[in-house]
């Protein structure tokens, strides 16, 4: 059913006007609230397809005088199309309204209207809408002065908190505004109720209704909400939400948060702005901090300072940097990212940012806390923010002191490019970890690991380039995949046999035996060292 919900006197105030003194309600007492923001005289049929939500229809009886019964028929149509009431005089074109009408107007808490004969229709108009301008005159005063006033705060640099309390007092209601980036900011009566700081029920607002009025569920309240559309721009819908939690919305309370969300729309802009000034510096000072470029413990401390947080000289503290197994999130996705580890941070102290474009989170330690169980809530986070796209967080070494925070970085840094070479998969891994390839990957450039290297790949690197064949490319995806030959063919989108032969032929040009297992792992020990430190 349409919105009733319009500017105007409510159907109980037309009996309490002058001329309606001998008007009788005769139908749909429940309805009685409805508003009226004008009146339409109704003496054709097909009246239906000409009546506005909010309007009060009255009519002699006229389009009736030889079928009553049809009075019946356009009840539900009228109360569909949002109409307030419905005004019939009768005696001169039909005796009374049928008994069937009223059980409908019943049923739908449409209020009918019983007018004497003597009523005129230039005075129902005059009066009701005499009373209706008045009534949107006050209601556009107070509109005005509650504008004017938001206006004012916002404008001398309140902020949004401020703001946010302020409207709680004038509507009486908790209000929640839901910005692009999911962070939520809750009117004092909203900081109260603990189901409003679960920001999931409030962005599925974006999807699951249309602007205007709409129904949540508040622990075991069902309420309705009015959702206003924020002006600011941005790629996501911004939401300012007014909850009738104490009392029912109002007209004026509804325009006022249409309103007033061009203001907030413009303050975030603002503050938009400032945080993304304020965000590339903090980016600036955490990449220069864990990349090492800040040498001295002075120099630290300065920027950590600007940057608004503090350092203690001795700090436990090591690096995850991220490594996207699927395939890596764009840019725009890695940014919300940092943001939202930084504002909704799994532990205390937790900072992150993009470096060399990859995701790299600066982690503290903690004495209470079993990094394990910080790791946990890492995974979880990136999770809920990433789905099923699959990922591995490399751990860094744990360094005691802020100024060599760098090394735990480049141990991150070595942990991603073995863990990818040898398809490692779990969701955080650190030295302990990759096991036999720590070893591998410290073992120094001499002469001798080079020819160990050399005499396994040099030969298949050269009949590949002599012959235009693969066999270097095939044995390589043939351990990537623990020597299945299914797999390895569907990833080299060859046959099944080819790969078979392939492999054989590879034994044959190294002399080595494929069921000798000593055979197998030198010549895997050789693959894995090639990819390491490509030559």
């Amino acid at each position: 059913m349409a919105n009733n919900n319009q500017a105007g006197i409510t159907c109980g105030d037309i009996l309490l006007m002058p001329g309606f003194k001998e008007a009788v309600v005769l139908a749909g007492t429940g309805g009685m609230h409805r508003s009226i923001n004008r009146v339409n005289v109704m003496e054709v049929p097909d009246v239906i397809d000409w009546v506005r939500p909010g309007e009060f229809l009255i009519t002699s009886g006229f389009p009736f005088r030889d079928q009553p019964e049809v009075i019946a028929d356009i009840i539900p149509q009228l109360a569909e199309k949002g109409v307030a009431a419905l005004g019939i005089k009768t005696k001169r074109f039909i005796e009374q309204i049928p008994p069937r009408a009223l059980e409908l107007a019943n049923q739908l808490d449409f209020p009918v209207f019983e007018l004497p004969a003597s009523t005129v229709f230039s005075d129902v108009v005059r009066d009701i809408m005499e009373r209706v301008l008045v009534t949107e005159a006050r209601e556009l005063s107070l509109l005005q002065s509650r504008f004017q006033k938001l206006s004012q705060q916002l404008l001398y640099g309140k902020g949004i908190e401020e703001f946010m309390q302020t409207l709680d007092g004038m509507l009486n209601n908790p209000i929640v505004l839901l910005d692009d980036s999911d962070q939520l900011f809750l009117s004092p009566q909203a900081e109260r109720l603990e189901q409003a700081k679960d920001t999931a029920l409030w962005s599925r607002l974006r999807l699951e209704s249309n602007l205007g009025v709409s129904f949540i569920s508040i622990g075991d309240r069902r309420i309705r909400v009015y959702v206003s559309e924020v002006n600011d721009k941005r790629h996501e819908k911004c939401l300012l939400i007014l909850l009738e939690w104490n009392q029912e919305h109002s007209v004026v309370d509804q325009l006022t948060i249409d309103r007033v969300g061009i203001l907030v729309g413009l303050e975030m802009i603002n503050a938009n702005a400032r945080r993304e000034v304020e965000l590339k510096y903090i980016d600036q000072f955490l990449q220069d901090w864990i990349s090492g470029r800040i040498v001295t413990m002075e120099d630290l401390r300065i920027r950590a300072e600007a940057s608004g947080s503090s350092l203690d000289d001795y700090q436990n503290m090591y690096v995850g940097l991220v490594r996207w197994i699927v395939g890596k999130p764009p840019a725009k996705q890695l940014l919300q990212a940092v943001r939202r580890l930084r504002t909704k941070s799994p532990c205390e102290g937790l900072q992150a940012t993009l470096l060399e474009g990859e995701l790299v989170i600066l982690i503290p330690g903690s004495t209470q806390t079993p990094q394990r169980t910080t790791l946990d809530r890492i995974a979880e986070e990136l999770r809920s923010q990433f789905g099923s796209q699959g990922f591995s967080l490399c751990v860094g070494k744990t360094v005691n002191r802020p100024d060599r925070v760098w090394e735990s970085y480049d141990d991150a840094k070595k942990i991603n490019h073995i863990s990818a070479i040898c398809n490692y998969d779990e969701p955080y891994i650190d030295y302990k970890g990759l096991g036999v390839y720590q070893l591998l990957y410290h073992l120094p450039d001499t002469e001798e690991v080079m020819s160990f290297r050399d005499q396994y790949i040099v030969p298949l690197l050269e009949y590949d380039q002599k012959h235009n064949s693969q066999f270097y490319e095939t044995i390589k995806v043939y351990f990537k995949y623990n020597r299945n030959l299914k797999k390895t063919a569907a990833e080299l989108i060859t046959h099944y046999n080819t790969v078979s032969y392939r492999v054989d032929r590879v034994c044959e040009i190294l002399g080595i035996n494929i069921d000798d297992g000593d055979d197998l792992f030198q010549l895997y020990l050789a693959v894995k060292l090639n990819e390491m430190r490509p030559k």
